[in-house]
C-alpha cells in the first residue's frame, strides 16, 4: 500500500508568511503609535506637560519590536534557505538504501530484520502490528538470532500489503524483558521537504524523517 504525499505548505513558508504579516501589521501600529503620540504633544497642557521619559520609553518599546520582527524574518530566509539545501544534498540518497527502525512497507517477499535481543534473554516473539496499532500475529523466534526474515514460513502464510510495526518481547525464565525494536534497510524513492523537516519517502510509500535513519549503504548486488 503506497501512501501518496500532498501538498502542504513547508514551515519556513509558514513561519515567512507570519512573519511577513506581523512585519506589516508592527509598522503600521508603529505609525498610528507617531501620530497619536505627535498629537498627544501638540496638544497637552503646557503647565503640565507629559513626562518625556514615558514616551521614550515607548518608543524604545515599539522599536525593539520591530527589531525582533526583521530578526526573524532573516532566520526564516535562513531556514527556508538550509531545507531547500537539506533537499537537494539528501536526492543523492535516490536508489540508495537507508536502515531505520520505523514501520516496515510490505509490498511482497521478505524483509531482513535486524534484532539486538538482550543476550539474558532465553526465550523470544516476534510481534506483528498493522498500521492502526493493533496485534494481528505473534511467533516464537531465536533469540540469539542476531536477524530474521518476515513474513516467513510458519508466519501466517500470504501478509497483505501494507505498513506494519512489528517489535520482539523477550523474557529471561518467568522475567519480561524490555521489547526491542527492529531494524531493516528499505529503498529511497524520494526526498521531498516535509513538515518536520526534509522528509524520505521510502519501500511501502513510507515516510520516514531524515533525523530517523540509522545508516544508508548500497543496495546489495
Amino acid at each position: 500500500m503506497d501512501i501518496s504525499t500532498t501538498s502542504f505548505t513547508s514551515p519556513a513558508s509558514a513561519s515567512a508568511a507570519s512573519t511577513n504579516s506581523a512585519g506589516t501589521n508592527i509598522a503600521s501600529d508603529f505609525d498610528t503609535f507617531l501620530r497619536l503620540l505627535t498629537a498627544q504633544i501638540r496638544n497637552q497642557d503646557p503647565l503640565e506637560p507629559a513626562d518625556s521619559t514615558e514616551y521614550t520609553a515607548q518608543l524604545a518599546t515599539f522599536s525593539n519590536v520591530e527589531q525582533a520582527v526583521k530578526t526573524n524574518d532573516l532566520l526564516a530566509q535562513m531556514i527556508t534557505r538550509l531545507d531547500t539545501q537539506q533537499v537537494t544534498g539528501a536526492s543523492d540518497w535516490i536508489g540508495m538504501e537507508v536502515r531505520h527502525t520505523g514501520p516496515v512497507g510490505h509490498t511482497g517477499g521478505s524483509t531482513v530484520l535486524y534484532t539486538q535481543i538482550n543476550p539474558v534473554a532465553d526465550r523470544a516473539e516476534l510481534a506483528i502490528l498493522d498500521e492502526n496499532g493493533a496485534e494481528i500475529g505473534r511467533y516464537p523466534i531465536d533469540p540469539d538470532a542476531p536477524s530474521l526474515s518476515w513474513p516467513a514460513d510458519g508466519q501466517g502464510g500470504s501478509v497483505p500489503n501494507g505498513l506494519y510495526q512489528l517489535y520482539i518481547d523477550s523474557w529471561a525464565g518467568d522475567r519480561k524483558l524490555d521489547p526491542t525494536v527492529l531494524a531493516h534497510y528499505a529503498p529511497v524513492n524520494e526526498v521531498l521537504l516535509g513538515r518536520s523537516g526534509t522528509e524520505l519517502i521510502i519501500g511501502g510509500g513510507v515516510r520516514l524523517p531524515i533525523d530517523q535513519l540509522e545508516s544508508i549503504r548500497r543496495p546489495p548486488a
